[in-house]
């Protein structure tokens, strides 16, 4: 997650005689996240909800429009798909003209899921810890703000093990993983990508995090796969960290769903003959995985499955793309 910098005081003094931005400017900033994780761009979400709730600009019509562009664009992201439609779903139950409803709807979807995250979190953090054991050797990739913060509580409760790390490009992500996990005096080895699938041995565990639970498997960073099979090849332990909020329902997982991005990340202006693949995500199969890590403590992937919920109608016309 980028790390916004200071503003000068002119700045901040001329920010202040700035309008705030509306519903449409607000959503298309999160819609367009490629750095934050799963429960980072879910919370930004639910702050913007809150704060629409509260009063700030922005017709009914451009939040519906911005939460169904926000739905499309991040649909890869399980909790940011739910609390969307979820939004959505109030806006088709009243009429787009009682603004003061929806607000108040929307504010209230956002403080169910503001709590459900926080209690999730934290409990899956401790019992992500428990699992950690005694292993000598965490190798990770992409940057998980679950398995960063049981990766850290482990070292300060007098855990000692290294841990392996790839940058992760486009986004370099595992890069800051890495910085951050050694500021606080953990080991880390840091390589590209490449290196990390030569790097795994046989001791250790291979921790990854998730944007999306599934029926059939979970959906992390391109190169996920790869990875767990290389795990399992060596004798390396796969293990998946994600809250049951990242499950996606049948009706909700039916929807389609992009993991491309923008291929200017690879290479801006390419000629006209050269084509670009920039695929953030995959999906990975449980049959790779040893064991999911939720709230509830080692889960079983069939005992996620849960009743069905209403898809807002603009989602189920617009069909996500």
């Amino acid at each position: 997650m980028r790390i916004p910098r200071q503003a000068s005081p002119r700045r901040k003094r001329a920010a202040k005689g700035r309008p705030a931005p509306g519903a449409w400017e607000a959503l298309e900033a999160i819609a367009g996240d490629v750095s934050g994780g799963a429960s980072e761009v879910a919370r930004a979400l639910l702050a913007w909800g809150e704060s629409w709730s509260a009063g700030a600009p922005g017709t009914a019509r451009e939040a519906t429009v911005g939460l169904e562009r926000l739905a499309r664009r991040q649909a890869a992201l399980a909790p940011v798909l739910r609390i969307a439609n979820d939004m959505l779903v109030e806006f088709d139950r009243f009429d787009a003209h009682d603004e003061a409803a929806l607000r108040a709807a929307v504010g209230k979807i956002g403080g169910r899921w503001r709590a459900r995250l926080d209690e999730a979190q934290a409990t899956l953090r401790l019992h992500l810890r428990r699992a950690l054991g005694s292993a000598p050797a965490i190798y990770t990739y992409s940057a998980s703000s679950t398995v960063q913060g049981a990766i850290e509580d482990h070292f300060a409760g007098g855990a000692w093990f290294r841990v392996v790390v790839s940058e992760s490009r486009p986004g370099c992500e595992g890069t800051r993983l890495a910085a951050a996990l050694a500021a606080r005096g953990i080991p880390v080895a840091l390589g590209t990508d490449a290196w990390l699938w030569g790097a795994i041995e046989e001791e250790g565990l291979l921790v990854l995090g998730a944007d999306t639970l599934l029926p059939t498997g979970w959906v992390n960073k391109r190169g996920s796969r790869a990875l767990a099979l290389r795990a399992r090849e060596r004798g390396v332990a796969v293990v998946c960290a994600a809250d049951t909020g990242k499950f996606l329902p049948p009706a909700l997982a039916a929807l389609p769903r992009s993991y491309e991005r923008d291929p200017v990340e690879i290479l801006a202006d390419p000629p006209p003959s050269l084509a670009i693949a920039n695929p953030y995500f995959e999906e990975v199969a449980w049959e790779a995985l040893d064991v999911l890590v939720t709230e509830r403590g080692p889960t079983r992937p069939r005992d996620l499955r849960s009743g069905d919920i209403p898809v807002a109608r603009t989602l189920r016309d617009a069909k996500i793309q």
